[in-house]
C-alpha cells in the first residue's frame, strides 16, 4: 500500500485539472454518482439560488471561476426564482400573471447563456424548474390568505406541459440535474408536481432527478416510489437550531445514517443545511465544515454549502471568500485519497471508544472505514482526547495522522509504540481529522 501522504499529495496536485465527463449516472451499487467514464463524482455544491437573476454574464463567469477554484463542481439554482422576482433586466419568467403556458422568451434566452457558460466551465447545474417555497410565498400551494399560488392556479395539465417545455429546451444538456420541489414537501401541490416531473422526465435525456423536501425530510421520505427519482436529497440543520419551521432538527449525520440504511439504496447528498454567515453564531465556518464532513463520512455522495450568496447581495464577492468556503477546497482531494466511494460509515460507533462528543449533538465525531478495513477516517468537531479501537483495522502496524481541514496540512503522529486502543489528543481545540492507515 502506498503511504497516505503520497496519495494525498498526488490527488492534491491533480485538483483543478480533472474534468468531469458528463452525463452523470448511478454507480453499480447504487451508493454514489459516476461520470460518463465511470469515475466517481463527489458532489460538492454551492447554492447561488438566484444566479439566473442577479448577475450579468461577466459576473456569472467570475462567480463560476471563483467557486471552481475552491473545489466546487456543482451549482444549485432556481430556474424561475421566487414569485415576483425579476432578473437584473426587469424581466419575469412568465407573461400574463404567471401563466405557465406563456414563458418569457427574453428571460429564458438569458438563462440559456448561463447554462452554456456552466457547460464550458465543466460545472454541474442542479436546477429547480419551479420553486415550491417553504412559507406560502412562492409557486406551490396557497398564500397566507388561502388563494392558490401559481402552480396550483395553473393546474395539472399546464404543469405537465410546462415540464415538457423545460425538457424540450434543456433536456439534452448533459451537465444538468433536475431538483423538483423546493424547501417543501409535495403535498400542497402533489398532483401538479408529479405532472411537472413526469413531463420533464419524458422530454429529458441522460439527466438525473431529485426532490428538495422540507427540512428534516428527504426525497425518499416524500416520494418513496417515484419512477423519476434517481437521487435522494437530505435536508436538516442540527439539534438546538430553532430558526426552521420544524423545531426538532436532527443532526446531519443522523439523517444521513437513516438514508444510508434504506432499501433499495439510492445515492443521496446533503442538499441544504446551515448557511455560513447566517443564523447568528450558528452560521460559522466550523459549522459549514461539520456538515460537509458529517455528510460524506456518513454515506452521502456529497454535500451542498450555503452562504448569503443564495440571493447574491451586493457584497457577493466578499461572501465568496468566507473562510468556510475556502476551507472546503481541501475536502475533495482528501476524500479522493481515501477512495471515498468505498468508505462505509461507522453508524454503530465502534471505532471511538471514549469522547465521541455524544450522539445526537452538534459535537459528534464520525468515522468511516474502507471496505477492506485498511483505513479509517474520523472527523472530530472540537478539541479533545479520544480513545480509538485500532484493532478493528486489518493490520497491527498503523500510521496515524492529523489532517487540518482548515489548511489542508497533514501531520504524522508517532506510531512506534501504539497500543491497540490508544488515547490521542487533538493538536488544539479546533476541528481535526484523524487518519488511520494500515501499513
Amino acid at each position: 500500500m502506498q503511504p497516505l501522504f503520497f496519495l494525498f499529495a498526488f490527488f492534491l496536485s491533480a485538483q483543478g485539472i480533472a474534468q468531469t465527463v458528463f452525463p452523470l449516472s448511478i454507480s453499480e451499487n447504487q451508493r454514489y454518482l459516476v461520470n460518463a467514464e465511470e469515475t466517481p463524482f463527489l458532489y460538492q455544491a454551492d447554492t447561488p439560488w438566484f444566479l439566473f437573476f442577479k448577475l450579468t454574464m461577466p459576473e456569472v463567469k467570475e462567480y463560476m471561476l471563483a467557486r471552481k477554484a475552491q473545489g466546487f463542481n456543482t451549482l444549485q439554482i432556481m430556474l424561475t426564482g421566487g414569485k415576483d422576482l425579476e432578473n437584473i433586466y426587469g424581466e419575469l419568467p412568465f407573461d400574463n400573471n404567471y401563466d405557465l403556458a406563456q414563458p418569457n422568451e427574453k428571460f429564458f434566452q438569458r438563462v440559456d447563456s448561463i447554462v452554456v457558460e456552466a457547460q464550458q466551465q465543466n460545472l454541474l447545474l442542479a436546477i429547480v424548474p419551479l420553486w415550491s417555497g417553504c412559507c406560502r410565498e412562492d409557486y406551490a400551494g396557497q398564500d397566507s390568505e388561502g388563494n392558490p399560488l401559481p402552480l396550483n392556479r395553473n393546474g395539472v395539465e399546464k404543469a405537465r406541459a410546462y415540464g415538457e417545455w423545460v425538457g424540450n429546451r434543456y433536456g439534452n444538456y448533459d451537465h444538468i440535474m433536475w431538483v423538483l420541489g423546493g424547501d417543501n414537501d409535495p403535498f400542497n401541490a402533489l398532483e401538479e408536481i408529479e405532472a411537472m416531473a413526469e413531463g420533464l422526465h419524458q422530454t429529458s435525456n441522460n439527466q438525473l432527478f431529485t426532490y428538495h423536501a422540507s427540512s428534516t425530510h428527504s426525497s425518499t421520505d416524500v416520494f418513496p416510489d417515484a419512477d423519476w427519482l434517481d437521487v435522494s436529497m437530505v435536508y436538516t440543520y442540527f439539534r438546538g437550531f430553532n430558526k426552521a419551521w420544524n423545531k426538532i432538527q436532527p443532526d446531519v449525520y443522523e439523517v444521513c445514517y437513516d438514508e444510508y440504511q434504506k432499501t433499495p439504496a439510492l445515492p443521496f447528498f446533503l442538499g441544504e443545511s446551515t448557511y455560513e454567515g447566517e443564523h447568528d453564531n450558528w452560521g460559522s465556518a466550523l459549522q459549514a465544515r461539520k456538515q460537509a464532513y458529517w455528510a460524506v463520512l456518513s454515506g452521502a455522495t456529497g454535500h451542498a454549502y450555503g452562504s448569503p450568496n443564495w440571493h447574491l447581495r451586493d457584497d457577493w464577492r466578499e461572501v465568496l471568500q468566507f473562510p468556510g468556503a475556502e476551507s472546503l477546497k481541501h475536502l475533495p482531494p482528501l476524500m479522493q485519497s481515501f477512495g471515498w466511494p468505498h468508505l462505509q460509515p461507522d453508524w454503530l460507533g465502534t471505532f471511538i471508544i471514549r469522547e465521541d462528543g455524544g450522539y445526537a449533538t452538534n459535537d459528534y465525531a464520525v468515522t468511516a472505514f474502507s471496505t477492506d478495513s485498511s483505513q479509517a477516517i474520523t472527523y472530530v468537531p472540537s478539541g479533545r482526547e479520544l480513545q480509538v479501537d485500532l484493532s478493528i483495522l486489518s493490520s497491527e502496524a498503523i500510521e496515524l495522522s492529523w489532517f487540518n481541514p482548515r489548511s489542508g496540512e497533514t501531520t504524522i503522529i508517532e506510531t512506534s509504540s501504539l497500543p491497540a486502543k490508544p488515547t490521542i489528543a487533538t493538536p488544539d481545540q479546533q476541528d481535526w481529522i484523524l487518519l488511520s492507515n494500515a501499513q
